[in-house]
């Protein structure tokens, strides 16, 4: 895939990025837009067992991962299949069952805005396409960075936790959860065999009290309950009693940071002829 031209202002490159996460014109219908499963409002994720499908009526397979601190990754999509973002872009814009769309079809709808032309000209002095649509959404997403929960506070010396808390990293230690959670990201990106035949990335532990339901298919509705399913019960070294569930419960949730909230959706998007009356973000 060539690689769009670099050395314009990264703020330009993130803005641009933000409009085109909110833009339904990504999708074949002109109703779907990155935000339809991505939700700032819920940490990026949607609070769904599995995703809506470019089908209304339809579902996903997997549970909507969230995006914050998503560019530090080496592995995406639950099974790990891809290496890169620009991969996770590129499949779910051309995959039926999402965006259902190319990046031809894209870049022609965009195009007919002199505003989308000006902010790509601006961002990256290329025109719009694949390279350069992948690139404006890294940016926006790189900017999208939650590193400033009550834990790190508390790391950092600035903050004390409350004790069912304490309680909880203690019990996380010795059930030796940072062997495939380590910090500071709380995941190692690596894949581990859930059930046979199947291996699945590690998820993320930020925001993940604010992230529900749990697991690839979104089968737990609560943290407790994946604590003690079988792959966890088998990977951790005794069980856990339910004084040691609700405690490491109030740990998790210290990791929460609420960065997310404070993003608003544009106001208005740049217009397009063939959609003049788009929903930002989408309609489902």
């Amino acid at each position: 895939m060539p690689a769009a031209t670099p050395a314009r202002p990264l703020r330009q490159q993130q803005e641009l990025g933000w409009l085109l996460f909110y833009e339904p014109a990504l999708s074949a219908n002109g109703k779907r837009s990155c935000a339809s499963c991505h939700r700032p409002q819920k940490a990026y994720t949607d609070h769904r067992s599995t995703a809506r499908a470019f089908r209304l009526a339809a579902s996903l397979e997997r549970n909507t991962p969230t995006l914050l601190n998503a560019t530090d990754q080496s592995r995406f999509f639950h099974d790990g299949r891809a290496g890169s973002l620009s991969e996770v872009i590129e499949s779910v814009v051309t995959n039926p069952r999402e965006f259902n769309t190319t990046y031809a079809a894209v870049a022609r709808q965009l195009s007919q805005s002199r505003e989308y032309r000006r902010r790509f000209r601006q961002a990256f002095a290329a025109p719009i396409g694949e390279a350069t649509i992948n690139q404006a959404l890294i940016a926006f997403l790189s900017s999208q960075q939650a590193r400033n929960s009550p834990f790190d506070q508390y790391q950092r010396g600035q903050a004390a936790l409350p004790e069912p808390a304490l309680r909880g990293l203690r019990v996380f230690t010795a059930a030796e959860c940072g062997r495939c959670h380590p910090a500071p990201a709380f995941r190692d990106d690596q894949l581990h065999p859930v059930q046979t035949g199947l291996l699945l990335k590690t998820p993320g532990l930020r925001n993940v009290a604010v992230t529900p339901p749990y697991g690839a298919r979104g089968q737990h509705a609560t943290l407790a309950a994946a604590f003690t399913d079988a792959f966890h019960q088998q990977a951790t070294p005794g069980a856990l009693s339910t004084t040691d569930v609700q405690d490491l419960t109030a740990f998790l949730a210290t990791l929460t940071d609420t960065t997310s909230l404070r993003l608003r959706p544009p106001q208005a998007l740049p217009a397009l002829p063939a959609l003049p009356d788009r929903t930002i973000g989408g309609v489902y």
